[in-house]
């Protein structure tokens, strides 16, 4: 007999059940061993609504064929829907349902996934059996199972080996009603699924019956979706982290972009990004000094130099001349003095023996001219002379002729 908590159970059920809508009735099913030429033991017996008659021959369960290892049957809802709960009546062969029928041990191992794909593994496991006896496995059964999904698939197997005790030995299909109950259209809840899901629902997927979303849209979290994500966190189910947002400010809560810029030493829109090589600071704008060990390579953050710095340099960014010490300092300022000294008397004496030969030359050339005009009066006045001594030869001769005339 059912226990009083089963009672109230399948109450409860039932009065969902008159709410929520059977979204498997008349869907195309399919099972994995067919039993041969046998169509009215098909699939489809499982969901035709007839339940009336348990027996193979009353011709509306779903019969698989013997001695396989594994059976399996689906039915197809024809698009992701809510899911509440799922009803499901074994083959009794019209007698009574006690550890003394013999399709009990059939039953016992079953499991029961919704997939959005026909391989159960892509899917949700809603229930197995590991506990039941031939003498408390319940027919028929409510299985709750609050989710999303395109299939549903039961599902049975016998190959692991040492069963517990009143398994069968070969697994079966033999099931004479599937019903999954849920809303019939996306984006619905609720009694008579005529509530919309909450907005933020993904994919306005919601839970039947409680207006849950199944998963929230990027940027909320909370079982309806209402609040936004916090803490430094964004996206969908609020699980990645913000960059380096500008004075630790948090990113926008759906794509996490940072509002007001990042932080000195990251770039891009969601400031995730270590300035390039050879940058950094605010906006990754300043250039490393070109004065590190191995110029372009700074710390993103402050640019300090990773690699030490080139010679005669010093500081953290190696913008400071190197200081090579008192001692060192002191021999370099003596050095430098010397040398000025020395340089100093060396263009002194330049300068005297220049000085020296400028008066010599001036004497010379005081001299050369005082030669020369006494040389140029004395050349005038031999000049002079002949010319005088000319003309009188002159004189004489034209006087002879003259008088021979």
């Amino acid at each position: 007999m059912l226990s009083f908590g089963w009672i109230l159970i399948f109450l409860e059920l039932f009065s969902l059940s008159s709410t929520l809508e059977n979204i498997a009735l008349n869907k195309p099913a399919s099972q994995q061993h067919p039993y041969p030429d046998r169509p009215q033991w098909g699939a489809d017996r499982a969901v035709d609504g007839l339940k009336s008659n348990l027996d193979i021959l009353g011709e509306q369960c779903t019969i698989s064929a013997d001695k396989y290892l594994t059976s399996e049957w689906r039915v197809d809802l024809q698009e992701v829907l809510s899911i509440h709960h799922i009803f499901i009546q074994y083959r009794t062969g019209n007698v009574v349902w006690d550890k003394n029928n013999g399709y009990t041990s059939r039953f016992l191992g079953f499991s029961v996934y919704i997939s959005n794909t026909t391989d159960k593994k892509d899917g949700t496991l809603c229930f197995k059996d590991t506990s039941y006896t031939r003498a408390t496995i319940p027919n028929p059964t409510n299985i709750t199972c609050f989710t999303h999904g395109r299939y549903v698939i039961y599902h049975n197997n016998r190959t692991q080996p040492e069963f517990p005790p009143g398994y069968s030995m070969n697994a079966y299909n033999e099931l004479c009603e599937v019903e999954v109950y849920g809303c019939p259209e996306l984006g619905y809840d609720g009694e008579n699924c005529s509530s919309l899901c909450p907005e933020k629902c993904k994919d306005d997927q919601c839970y039947a019956g409680n207006k849950t979303c199944l998963s929230c849209v990027a940027g909320y979290i909370g079982s309806q979706c209402i609040e936004e994500c916090d803490g430094g966190t964004f996206g969908a189910r609020c699980i990645n982290m913000c960059g380096k947002c500008a004075q630790n400010e948090h990113c926008h809560h759906i794509n996490g972009s940072c509002m007001n810029g990042c932080d000195p030493g990251f770039y891009g829109h969601q400031c995730k990004k270590i300035c390039e090589t050879g940058k950094y600071g605010i906006d990754c704008q300043q250039r490393c000094s070109a004065f590190c060990h191995t110029s372009g390579i700074c710390h993103h953050i402050t640019g300090a130099c990773k690699d030490g710095c080139k010679s005669g340099w010093k500081g953290t960014e190696c913008l400071e001349v190197q200081d090579y010490g008192k001692t060192s300092t002191t021999l370099y300022v003596v050095i430098a003095s010397l040398s000025v000294l020395v340089i100093n008397n060396v263009v002194l004496v330049l300068y005297v023996i220049l000085l020296c030969k400028h008066s010599k030359n001036q004497k010379k050339n005081k001299a050369y001219e005082q030669n020369k005009k006494e040389n140029m009066f004395t050349q005038d006045t031999s000049g002079y002379d002949s010319v005088i001594s000319r003309a009188e030869e002159n004189y004489q001769e034209l006087a002879i002729v003259t008088a021979d005339r």
